[in-house]
C-alpha cells in the first residue's frame, strides 16, 4: 500500500516524462490490482455479514470488508481523478443522465432471464450492510480502477497519436469492457453476455460524462438491486 501510495504521488505529483509516466503506470496497475484481490493463506478480512444455506449449516454467501481493496480505491480516487481537459468528449449532461437511469434497468433486465434469477428479498440490516460495503469497497474500488487508471489512461495514450475522437473514446471502451468481463466472469458461460453489457454500459457513463460518479452509481445499483431482491449469489 504505501509502494502504491508513493507511485502515484510521485506520477501525479511531479513533472515526469510522458515515457516516465508510462512506466509507472505499469507498476501501479498490476500492484493495485493485487493489493484488492491478495489474500494470504489463512487470512480473512472482517465478516460483516453472512447469508444462511438452504440447511441451514453452512452460510451460502459470507460478506468480508475487503479493507485493502477499498483503500485502494480510493488512492486511486483521490490521485487520479481530474478536472477535465476541454478538448475531451462529453454528452449534454441530460444524455449522461438518462444513460445512468437506464443502465441498471437493461442489465438487470437482461441478467435474469440470462442468469435465471429468482425473486429472493433480503432482511433490511443485510440489505443497508451490503448497500455500505457495495458502494465504498467494491463500486469505488472496481471503477476507479477500469475507468481512472485504465480507461481514462488508454484515452490519453490514444490522444497522443490520433486527433480522431472515435477512435479516442470507442478503443479504451471496448479494451477495458473485455477486461472487465475476463475478470468477473472468465470469459465463460451464459454470465459473460451479463457482465459485457454491464461492462460496457459502465464505460459508456464515463465515456459520455468523463464523470467517476456515474459509472460508480450506474454499478452500485446494479449489485444492490440483485443482492437486495434477486437470487445471490450466483450458482
Amino acid at each position: 500500500m504505501i509502494v502504491l501510495t508513493g507511485a502515484l504521488w510521485v506520477r501525479q505529483g511531479l513533472s515526469l516524462s510522458r515515457w516516465q509516466k508510462s512506466l509507472l503506470w505499469c507498476l501501479i496497475a498490476p500492484l493495485a490490482f493485487w493489493i484488492a484481490t491478495y489474500r494470504p493463506e489463512g487470512f480473512s478480512y472482517p465478516l460483516v455479514f453472512g447469508l444462511v444455506g438452504d440447511s441451514g449449516a453452512m452460510p451460502r454467501y459470507e460478506f468480508f470488508a475487503n479493507l485493502g481493496k477499498g483503500i485502494c480505491g480510493f488512492l486511486l480516487l483521490y490521485f487520479l481523478w481530474s478536472k477535465r481537459h476541454d478538448d475531451e468528449f462529453t454528452a449534454a449532461p441530460k444524455h449522461q443522465f438518462l444513460m445512468a437511469l437506464l443502465a441498471p434497468t437493461a442489465v438487470i433486465g437482461l441478467a435474469i432471464p440470462v442468469l435465471e434469477l429468482h425473486l429472493q428479498p433480503k432482511g433490511i440490516e443485510k440489505i443497508a450492510l451490503f448497500a455500505l460495503g457495495n458502494l465504498l469497497i467494491i463500486c469505488v474500488a472496481e471503477e476507479a480502477f477500469m475507468r481512472l487508471l485504465l480507461q481514462q489512461s488508454l484515452r490519453n495514450a490514444i490522444a497522443v497519436v490520433t486527433d480522431n475522437r472515435w477512435v479516442q473514446e470507442l478503443v479504451p471502451l471496448v479494451v477495458v469492457t473485455a477486461i472487465f468481463v475476463a475478470i468477473h466472469s472468465g470469459l465463460s458461460g451464459a454470465a459473460i453476455w451479463v457482465y459485457a453489457l454491464a461492462g460496457f454500459l459502465y464505460g459508456l457513463s464515463y465515456t459520455l460524462s468523463k464523470n467517476i460518479f456515474y459509472p460508480i452509481m450506474i454499478h452500485f445499483f446494479v449489485n444492490q438491486i440483485h443482492f437486495s431482491f434477486l437470487t445471490y449469489p450466483l450458482g
